[in-house]
């Protein structure tokens, strides 16, 4: 006879643990009666296993497609864009404090990348804490003066010294004069993360097969990676 020692997944592994009926291709199911958690210890698909979702993001965080992630794990395409749609990213930073939105200088720049084709652009404008190291809000969109003043809406609330930013005119045009600092060497470190955007996130490299073919795919994978590494 053998027994099964079964512990939730979700609440500290809890052994608090009911059987819950069966799922609809005949599998048990179970129940923590202290969470409500309903789990199952056999899957029919591989992509419904229990922390199959935390491989899939990881691997999108580390430089690996959509098809490569699929090879990988071996689970279908659409379970690694159904896992990856998920995604909530935010579009600006918890790091700047609402009591004190004092920031020395804000450097901005914007980077290049496409959905679907090299003709249909869509830039990522963001700014950088200089002092921090931290990305403090992101938007997407062309490489327009429009784009431009959605990403300052998003930093309306903060005090910024300095704005730093290279010698794109449409930045002259739009920031404070007395408060603009124009020159690649204040942009460096900025730069230096547009490398490691590029390196971390397939997608984003310029010499590559790996591209998104929808604003969604494209938003979302950049966005979570920006939450994670800078707004949590």
């Amino acid at each position: 006879m053998v027994i099964l020692s079964l512990q939730c997944p979700k609440c500290d592994g809890s052994e608090n643990i009911r059987k819950n009926g069966h799922s609809t291709s005949g599998h048990q199911r179970y129940q923590c009666t202290d969470c409500r958690h309903t789990f199952q210890t056999d899957y029919s698909m591989k992509g419904s296993e229990p922390g199959m979702h935390e491989k899939i993001v990881a691997m999108a965080m580390n430089g690996s497609g959509c098809r490569e992630t699929s090879r990988v794990l071996g689970i279908s395409l659409n379970m690694v864009l159904r896992h990856l749609k998920k995604l909530n990213p935010l579009n600006r930073t918890s790091v700047i404090d609402e009591k004190n939105p004092i920031i020395i200088s804000a450097v901005m720049d914007e980077q290049w990348s496409f959905v679907g084709a090299k003709k249909k652009p869509r830039w990522l404008f963001y700014a950088y804490d200089r002092v921090k190291r931290k990305v403090l809000c992101h938007v997407f969109g062309r490489r327009t003066k429009a784009t431009l003043n959605r990403l300052l809406t998003l930093l309306g609330h903060a005090s910024i010294c300095y704005f730093m930013t290279d010698a794109w005119p449409v930045y002259s045009s739009v920031l404070p004069a007395e408060k603009h600092i124009i020159g690649k060497r204040w942009t460096q470190r900025i730069e230096r993360h547009n490398l490691n955007l590029r390196t971390h996130i397939k997608r984003l490299n310029r010499k590559t097969i790996c591209f998104s073919k929808s604003p969604e795919m494209h938003d979302k994978v950049i966005g979570w990676y920006l939450t994670i590494h800078h707004y949590q």
